[in-house]
């Protein structure tokens, strides 16, 4: 087997999910229960709603076949979206109703009276398509075919009382005796949910009927859609509301057991079959695989068949690159296991799935990506602060990659009440793989799934567009200043050669004694790394302490640089007095006033200061470089909990704004911060 075909199941197949005591469950439910009844199936697109339904269907035919101590059941089924096609939601229920008919008639061996029952609701539908029909675009017609479809209408009496009668001529025939009709109603969910709810309506006030049983297929999110227009988008308050629209149309509500579906063993059975990993040595961690999925796409079967699809692809793809003479990448397992981990993630978070597409090591991600892809956007939800603050204590946001994450997945409505899953499933990535090894695993890893990616670039490591937040690392100096020319408009002559130097002097110190960094794209080890990305920044053992980059401005060309604050120097910017450098506050606060409690400006990266050089003008002494990559990496490794953090400017700026003035925060706060991000409040060194 190569692939999964993306169908329900059909009647009699194996229950591979192992919910076989929740179908006999519903179906003793439909054999005993008062009529009229309808049983709203529920569950996400995909869900496995419409296979619950053949084998609800399958196991009543087999009761019809082998037991004749009570009537049989008659069965319909009706696909609503092809019913929906090109049609209004009247002109839908109409054709639904003619099919239904139609079924119930096919066995009466009375063909007048067959004929007759079937005229006379033909009768009343064609009328109702008439009306609907000649004015199918103006307000008379909407409010006729309304009439036509109100609880109390007529019509709608005349149409019931005839199905009634067809129902209870169909049960007492000799020929085919049925005791109750049992209409199924799939694919509701693949309709606009305003014509979906509006069919709804429609079947309640018409299959009102004594023995019948209704079994629709539904996703609540639908009719919650649905709904909008009637009672405003779903809250906290107006909730009730759409409960009892649900509840008004729907007797018996039943929720796909997701939670209870075998996915395990599902999941490694279908691995099995598409041989995506032949290893007689070693067997993929099952184990891994359960945790993979359930943190990521879930119990949704048709999301598990597209994963089982694309590592399908894959292993084909992987097969093709062995011929070739490439090395045979799922042979390895734990490459095996990381590229089923990407594809996981590929399918349930594909946001995410870029941000590693940008930055493979995850354990890298800070705020500086955080705020690069929400723009701080998370920031302007009223919860923010508070919510930040409690996920921090938890233990999947206590770390800086982990509140990176969060802040991406706040501001994102979709992804924030994933973010726990998601901060776990990375979490098992980083326990479970050689932390020396994860990035290049994950690398290979996105390499070999972006084929089967909606949005990822063969490569992963191709340059994402102008202005897009996803950052992109450079292989190298001369790759990243390519990128730098690509950024701005008529690069001729940008950069100036004397920036250049200066940057790729920079590199040089960095890469010589005692520092020795490498690449961020190097094999090699070292505790200093060097990232070519907008800038090209260095980390210290994981930390960033810098960056330095080319800039235009309005003035002219200029080189930046950015460092680390020190505490030793009261994290405070430095001024280097024989060499004319100037440092200032990467971010600063401004309009400070007492009075007004005015306090404007942001204060992100606090513990970062920056200046720029004019490469023409000045130069950047070779020492002062030293200076400061020593001084950063010992800032951010031995005095960590010293530096001046962004929650204790935000504790300082929140007295400043909100408490009384004669109170020991106020003047505190104030004090500081007038102090802090004075101009004149700086360290020179003698340089």
């Amino acid at each position: 087997m190569v692939g999964i075909v993306d169908e329900a199941l059909k009647p009699g197949n194996e229950d591979a999910l192992k919910i076989s005591s929740y179908r006999e469950s519903l179906v003793d439910f439909i054999k005993r229960t008062d009529t009229p009844m309808t049983i709203g199936v529920q569950g996400e697109w995909g869900s496995g709603k419409t296979s619950l339904l053949n084998q609800i269907w399958n196991q009543l035919e087999d009761f019809n076949r082998n037991d004749n101590s009570i009537p049989d059941f008659k069965q319909i089924w009706i696909n609503s979206w092809e019913h929906s096609l090109l049609c209004s939601p009247e002109e839908s229920l109409l054709k639904i109703i003619n099919e239904i008919i139609q079924d119930l008639l096919v066995t009466d061996t009375d063909k007048n009276r067959a004929e007759k029952i079937s005229s006379g609701v033909q009768n009343i539908m064609k009328g109702a398509l008439r009306i609907g029909g000649s004015v199918a675009f103006g307000a008379a017609g909407t409010d006729a075919v309304d009439n036509i479809f109100q609880e109390n209408s007529n019509s709608i009496k005349e149409l019931r009382a005839q199905l009634s009668l067809l129902v209870e001529e169909i049960k007492t025939l000799k020929t085919n005796p049925f005791g109750k009709v049992i209409i199924y109603v799939d694919d509701l969910d693949r309709i606009e949910p305003r014509d979906a709810v509006r069919i709804l309506e429609l079947l309640k006030n018409i299959f009102n009927i004594k023995d019948c049983v209704f079994v629709l297929a539904i996703d609540y999110q639908v009719v919650v859609k649905g709904l909008k227009d009637k009672f405003g988008e779903q809250t906290q308050e107006n909730e009730w509301e759409f409960r009892a629209f649900f509840d008004k149309i729907i007797q018996l509500p039943f929720t796909m057991p997701m939670g209870n579906y075998d996915i395990a063993n599902y999941v490694i059975d279908l691995l099995s079959k598409i041989d995506f990993y032949s290893n007689e040595k070693e067997e993929l961690d099952n184990d891994l695989i359960k945790n993979f999925v359930e943190l990521s796409i879930g119990g949704n079967p048709r999301s598990i068949k597209r994963l089982i699809n694309s590592l399908a692809l894959i292993k084909i793809f992987n097969d093709k690159q062995a011929e070739e003479g490439a090395s045979a990448v799922l042979k390895d397992k734990d490459t095996a296991m990381i590229m089923f981990a990407m594809v996981c993630l590929q399918i349930a978070h594909p946001e995410i799935y870029e941000m590693l597409a940008s930055e493979p090591n995850f354990t890298l991600w800070d705020d500086e990506l955080a705020y690069k892809i929400t723009q701080k956007k998370e920031e302007q939800d009223s919860s923010w602060g508070k919510n930040f603050e409690q996920a921090k204590g938890l233990d999947d946001f206590d770390t800086s990659w982990e509140q990176c994450l969060f802040r991406v997945c706040y501001s994102n409505p979709r992804y924030r009440a994933k973010a726990s899953h998601i901060s776990q499933f990375l979490t098992v990535l980083e326990n479970e793989f050689d932390k020396e090894k994860l990035s290049e695993l994950i690398l290979t890893g996105l390499g070999q799934t972006a084929v089967t990616s909606i949005t990822t670039k063969e490569n992963p490591n191709i340059r994402p567009p102008k202005g897009s937040f996803k950052r992109h690392f450079n292989s190298g100096y001369d790759d990243w200043l390519v990128r730098l020319k690509e950024d701005y408009k008529n690069p001729l002559n940008f950069p100036s050669p004397e920036s250049e130097e200066v940057v790729q002097n920079w590199i040089n110190i960095l890469k010589g004694e005692p520092f020795n960094a490498v690449d961020f794209m190097s094999e090699e080890e070292s505790d200093y790394v060097i990232k070519y990305a907008g800038a090209i920044s260095v980390n210290y053992k994981n930390k960033k302490i810098g960056q330095i980059g080319i800039e235009r401005k309005k003035d002219g060309e200029k080189v930046r640089i950015t460092a680390t604050k020190h505490p030793k120097h009261d994290n405070l910017p430095l001024i280097f007095t024989q060499s004319n450098i100037e440092f200032t506050h990467l971010r600063k606060l401004y309009d400070l006033d007492e009075k007004t409690r005015e306090c404007k400006g942001a204060y992100g990266f606090i513990g970062f200061m920056h200046t720029y050089i004019d490469a023409k003008k000045h130069s950047l002494p070779d020492e002062i470089i030293k200076f400061l990559i020593e001084e950063s990496s010992d800032a951010k490794t031995n005095f960590n909990s010293e530096l001046i953090s962004e929650k204790k400017i935000e504790q300082y700026v929140e007295a400043f704004k909100n408490k009384r003035e004669d109170s020991d925060e106020f003047k505190q706060a104030a004090q500081f911060l007038t102090t802090y991000f004075d101009s004149e409040n700086n360290k020179k060194i003698d340089m």
